[in-house]
């Protein structure tokens, strides 16, 4: 048990008890055989086995109620301040032990039984008096078998106090041993059921408490398991789990490393040596035993106290790290340091933002024009998502807090917030007496693999009197979910209904020519990184780039639009090479509803030519 259980200070003295236990069961045993055979050779030893009996036995209970003191403590341990007040008792049984010949006169000893018995009852006592006090500091199942424990205790005191021919002590400790081993500290509680060796997230938050409860130095490290894909199957985590147990295996078996899952993708380790976290670190960046999997490792390290100094930051900060910042680096080391735990609360900040917002329905939506360069006007547009800060002033960017929303599980209340807000606009503003055939809305994996998604989607357009036709959903990151046998689902009925789907950003990521041919898109939009790219002056031959894909794309019927359009030069070079669409601010930033209809009145009665300036 000792090579299994975590190091923490009640394990340890739950250990002593045993030992303790053992002990005063030998000592028993010893007493029995000296009583039951008596010899006047033998009188020294009934009463050295008598007195040590009585000593271990008070021992043993002060053990116990140690232990359940420290379970019940705020703080890990037990100060030595309180240990000493604690023992008085069990020394003032020690001093009548010692003294009981010439106290109570030859080997006569029915008093000082009774009068131990009675502190060891007291002891059992003050513990459930503690426990039943303080009960809220721990599990109820925990309590209870402490509680039990004690009582047993109790029970047995009081029956060897009426019946002192008889010795029971045996069994309130083996009873109160197994209870509290078995509901209490079990090592079997502590590890993780599906990779043996690897102890679980309970277990690491124990003893990272009982790390920061000591003023020493030590080292949080990290092993992070990246993988692109999205779709977390069985198969892929039972490939994960085999691959997280090799690399336990190799820490504990080349560095005496104890792993422990702090996360469902995260290995951690703990150590106090600098020299380890540096071996250690090496040793992972060249570590090949699952370098065929299609997992990458991150390694991160923190110094505590000097980076953090509390439990609950420390998991906060290493939740992040595991999460969005690991998957966002492409270095394979991060170092922890307060610049990356000022990015984490200000990550915490925009997520109770976001909460805020969904609660209160606060989000902004904002319009950008798109050029129909065949009609020359902008007869459509695309629905942006915006968030006000706290103060009010400036809008956090949707690149933060979209990933955010995305992992709090929020992105689809968000959807569904941003679409019955256009939907309203659009009714509300008769949008279409001014030209507007169509309005680009952005459609979340999220949404996109939601068996109801296409039902809540319609409800909402027949709600305003809206044409399915009138919506196209823009879909990104599309190789996550194009396997998806949902998505496919909701593909196909709402392409029945009427909806029309677009490619969004289209040139970077995932979104590639391989991913478009999949699902039956009408529209092709090209990032803007990819438009800049291809529209470099000191790279002319880029242009050949640009040019075959508006080709390719044309000839499979599919029509194409420009990201990015910030100057009249870029809009005459795409428009001769064949883009059909162009949006940018060139034209107009994103816009509000009110600028938005501000736009669209100014421009009535401009005819726009292909370059998109207007006559």
């Amino acid at each position: 048990m000792r090579k299994s259980i975590l190091q923490l200070s009640t394990t340890r003295m739950f250990c002593l008890f045993l030992v303790l236990s053992a002990l005063n069961i030998v000592v028993e045993m010893v007493e029995y055989g000296a009583f039951v055979y008596p010899d006047e050779s033998n009188l020294w030893l009934q009463g050295i086995s008598r007195g040590l009996y009585l000593i271990t036995l008070l021992v043993t209970v002060f053990s116990l109620c140690i232990y359940t003191y420290s379970r019940f403590t705020i703080k890990r341990g037990v100060p030595v301040k309180n240990a000493v007040l604690s023992a008085i008792p069990a020394a003032l049984g020690f001093l009548l032990i010692i003294l009981s010949k010439v106290l109570f006169g030859g080997t006569s000893s029915d008093i000082l039984l009774t009068i131990c018995y009675i502190i060891g009852m007291l002891y059992s006592i003050a513990s459930v008096v503690l426990a039943c006090a303080y009960n809220g500091r721990t599990k109820r199942e925990i309590l209870s078998a402490i509680v039990v424990s004690h009582l047993v205790w109790c029970a047995m005191f009081i029956f060897q106090i009426i019946r002192k021919g008889t010795q029971v002590s045996s069994v309130a400790i083996t009873a109160s041993a197994l209870i509290i081993y078995i509901f209490v500290e079990n090592p079997k509680d502590y590890y993780e059921k599906s990779i043996p060796g690897v102890r679980n997230k309970d277990a690491f938050i124990a003893m990272l408490a009982e790390r920061f409860a000591r003023p020493k130095t030590f080292f949080i490290m990290s092993v992070i398991f990246i993988e692109k894909n999205i779709l977390f199957t069985d198969s892929a985590r039972k490939a994960l789990e085999d691959e997280q147990k090799k690399v336990a295996e190799f820490a504990r078996s080349d560095y005496q490393l104890s792993a422990y899952l702090s996360s469902w993708n995260t290995l951690s380790f703990m150590t106090g040596r600098a020299d380890v976290v540096e071996r250690f670190m090496s040793a992972i960046n060249l570590y090949k035993g699952i370098g065929a999997g299609s997992y990458r490792f991150t390694f991160s390290v923190v110094e505590a106290p000097r980076i953090v100094k509390e439990l609950d930051k420390a998991m906060q900060i290493l939740t992040y790290v595991s999460g969005e910042y690991a998957y966002s680096q492409s270095s394979p080391n991060i170092v922890i340091d307060e610049n990356i735990v000022d990015k984490m609360v200000y990550r915490n900040t925009i997520e109770d933002v976001v909460r805020q917002a969904v609660k209160d329905k606060s989000f902004d939506v904002y319009y950008q024009p798109i050029l129909s360069v065949k009609e020359g006007s902008f007869s459509s547009a695309e629905a942006l998502v915006r968030l006000r800060r706290r103060d009010g002033e400036k809008y956090i960017s949707p690149e933060d807090f979209i990933p955010i929303a995305e992992r709090c599980g929020l992105v689809q209340e968000i959807d569904d917030l941003v679409f019955e807000k256009v939907c309203s606009f659009i009714a509300k503003e008769n949008l279409i007496s001014y030209g507007i055939k169509t309005i680009e809305v952005n459609l979340s994996g999220n949404e996109a693999v939601d068996a109801h998604t296409h039902e809540r989607l319609f409800r909402k357009m027949e709600k305003y009197h809206i044409p399915p036709n009138y919506i196209n959903f823009e879909i990104t990151d599309t190789s996550h979910i194009t396997g998806d046998a949902t998505f496919k689902e909701n593909f196909t009925k709402m392409r029945e209904q009427g909806f029309t789907f677009s490619m969004d950003d289209f040139g970077v990521g995932d979104s590639n020519i391989l991913e478009l041919l999949k699902f039956d898109y009408v529209l092709i939009k090209m990032d803007r990184e990819f438009i800049w790219n291809c529209l470099d002056p000191e790279n002319p031959e880029k242009l050949n780039v640009l040019k075959h894909t508006i080709d390719f794309m044309k000839k499979n019927g599919l029509h194409v639009l420009a990201e990015g359009v910030e100057t009249l030069e870029q809009a005459r070079i795409l428009i001769d090479n064949g883009v059909e669409y162009l949006q940018g601010f060139y034209y107009s930033r994103p816009v509000p509803e009110n600028d938005y209809i501000e736009f669209l009145n100014a421009q009535k009665g401009l005819v726009h030519k292909a370059d998109g300036t207007a006559n």
